[in-house]
């Protein structure tokens, strides 16, 4: 038998989320820190593998689990066994040290969610099946609904959706953003994406209209440890993003007006390079250079979390960490937490595990020919990570 495709996805300081896109059965026991769990992996009659393929009836279907109460900076393997399996490790993975100081506040992130989309892919398009069962909600609301769902249930205080609520700015479409978000139990604060902006509706009137934060200036949200600084870089008629001069002042006198930690919260990354050199573009060369420089002049504690690419990536531009972090609706299919700390601050971003969500975004691992599933999740590295502030 073909052995289990399995992963260790996310690592926090006790926990480890253990991801896989198939057994080689449906019931299989995997280990990991010395507890056993049974995992029964029944894809859904609709799932597909690899483009059009069925899983055959003895093949197990994607998944994923969460391990808690495990010790900070430790090696752990995850072991699987099942009937004509023997057992065997199958992936290992590191928790994280501890972040300085005690915990001050958590919130997460989710990213384009695309409400309103009907495919993914240009090739070998991949869609919901038809028809679609009844009690299956269209991809883009199913998983945004559970990935919120899941950052609620890890503890968020706080949710940040990060721009291309909708897939083309139609009125019902962001009616469903706004129901979704404003039935989060935490407060929400919302950017809008270039998606958001090219098209019929006005998305931030209705999300307003919902009791849901989101506009086009500049502002800032002060939480216990940590400054929110919010941008806007969408322009209608433009894939890539723009700041201008001015707004690019108010992000900088934001984030400098205020001694302690600073998330800045954009859609668009800002570009590492003079061009592009991958898609889809980012915020334009002369804002991205202005806008990073004017971080790292006003405060040594700022971190820029941003979607609009569906990967995750991590990286540094004129000192300042950037982290991209994907959609919840394709392959990984994710949601991000952040953890703020006297000491420093730590991102995870964990896959939605939702069986009907993680169903569909592994499907979506083959789009643009199966180049998609090797582009979009980064290293551990890039989705789980601490960094630590300097001293004040």
């Amino acid at each position: 038998m073909a052995g289990p495709e399995v992963t260790v996805f996310a690592v926090e300081e006790s926990s480890v989320q253990v991801a896989w896109s198939a057994l080689p059965c449906r019931e299989m026991t995997l280990e990991v820190g010395g507890r056993s769990y049974d995992v029964v992996a029944t894809p859904p009659d609709w799932y597909r593998r690899r483009f059009r393929r069925r899983v055959p009836p003895t093949e197990g279907g994607p998944g994923a689990l969460t391990v808690a109460g495990l010790e900070p900076e430790t090696n752990y393997e995850v072991l699987a066994s099942g009937s004509g399996y023997p057992r065997r490790v199958v992936a290992r993975g590191r928790t994280l040290a501890p972040v300085p100081g005690r915990r001050l506040f958590r919130f997460a992130t989710v990213s384009d969610c695309h409400i309103g989309e009907k495919r993914v892919s240009l090739f070998y398009p991949l869609r919901d099946p038809s028809p679609r069962p009844p009690d299956l909600e269209p991809y883009p609301v199913r998983s945004a609904r559970a990935a919120l769902q899941e950052a609620e249930g890890w503890g968020a205080e706080l949710v940040v959706a990060k721009g291309d609520l909708t897939s083309d700015a139609k009125e019902e479409d962001a009616t469903t953003a706004a129901e979704l978000l404003s039935s989060v139990r935490v407060p929400v604060e919302a950017l809008l994406g270039n998606h958001d902006v090219d098209g019929p509706a006005d998305v931030a009137a209705i999300l307003k209209q919902a009791g849901v934060a989101a506009g086009v200036e500049a502002r800032a949200i002060d939480f216990p440890g940590f400054r929110l600084v919010i941008g806007h870089s969408p322009v209608p008629g433009l894939h890539g993003g723009r700041l201008g001069d001015r707004h690019v002042t108010d992000l900088v006198e934001l984030a400098g007006a205020v001694s302690g930690p600073v998330v800045v919260a954009l859609h668009h990354p800002p570009r590492r390079h003079r061009w592009n050199t991958y898609y889809p573009p980012a915020i334009s060369w002369a804002d991205s250079r202005a806008l990073m420089a004017g971080l790292a002049r006003a405060n040594p504690r700022v971190l820029v979390v941003a979607g609009h690419t569906h990967r995750n990536r991590l990286y540094r531009l004129n000192g300042v960490p950037v982290a991209e972090v994907g959609a919840t609706k394709d392959y990984p299919g994710q949601w991000a937490g952040y953890d703020i700390h006297e000491g420093g601050i730590r991102q995870i971003v964990r896959r939605t595990e939702a069986p009907s969500v993680i169903a569909w975004t592994e499907s979506t691992r083959w789009a643009v020919g199966g180049v998609w599933g090797w582009w979009s999740p980064g290293t551990l590295a890039d989705r789980c990570f601490t960094i630590e502030w300097p001293a004040a």
